[in-house]
């Protein structure tokens, strides 16, 4: 973890951001030209940049609370937590940009109406919580409104993933469904360690809470 640290230590944010974006590219365009420029190119390039973007989205969701579960290990994670937000935000975008691709060349739309809102609500969470990231934008807003939009935000996004990782493979092959099983089971530790750190914090809050004059 110390080699770990000391490595992301040197990496600044916007370098992140554009290796985020740049692996999503080139995801995408290894896709389109193994299998062409149509709806299954793009299909197979959405499912590629789809689980990239999961993984520094991933870090930026479960940084924190592992830091709270498990100690100053994950501290360096948890102190780039921002960032990985950010490099999520990047590497979305290609994901984004091949969904509007897709849909201007298919004939009728490529999925279901209330697949595409869930899609655009995270997406619009995605891009909030990136221009909440800005300290000169979050200064100007009350703290807990900040603070609440950003546990709503993360908690809507790894909803959308957990949903697509655990129904998307229903529609495929075994071998399709193995694929997707490490992202789901990430998806499902993720949010247990959310939930366990969130319990932490509660019950030392409790156990730590000032007695009344009225109960001594």
């Amino acid at each position: 973890m110390n080699a770990a640290s000391r490595i992301l230590g040197r990496i600044g944010t916007r370098t992140m951001m554009a290796g985020a974006f740049a692996i999503g590219a080139g995801l995408a365009a290894f896709a389109l030209t193994a299998l062409g420029i149509n709806p299954r190119g793009i299909s197979d390039g959405l499912r590629a940049t789809a689980r990239w973007s999961f993984l520094p989205f991933w870090l930026a969701y479960a940084s924190g609370p592992a830091a709270g579960l498990f100690g100053s290990r994950f501290a360096p994670l948890a102190a780039r937590v921002r960032d990985f937000g950010l490099a999520y935000a990047a590497a979305q975008t290609v994901h984004a940009g091949l969904v509007a691709w897709l849909y201007a060349i298919s004939p009728k739309p490529p999925v279901p109406f209330a697949t595409l809102i869930f899609f655009l609500v995270g997406l619009f969470w995605t891009y909030l919580l990136a221009l909440l990231s800005v300290k000169r934008i979050a200064s100007r807003l009350n703290s807990s409104l900040v603070w609440s939009l950003r546990q709503i935000g993360v908690q809507y996004i790894m909803l959308a993933f957990l949903r697509d990782f655990a129904l998307a493979p229903l529609r495929e092959d075994l071998g399709f469904q193995l694929l997707y099983a490490p992202f789901f089971l990430l998806c499902v530790a993720g949010i247990a360690m959310w939930a366990a750190n969130a319990a932490l914090r509660i019950s030392m809050r409790v156990k730590w809470l000032p007695v009344s004059r009225s109960e001594s």
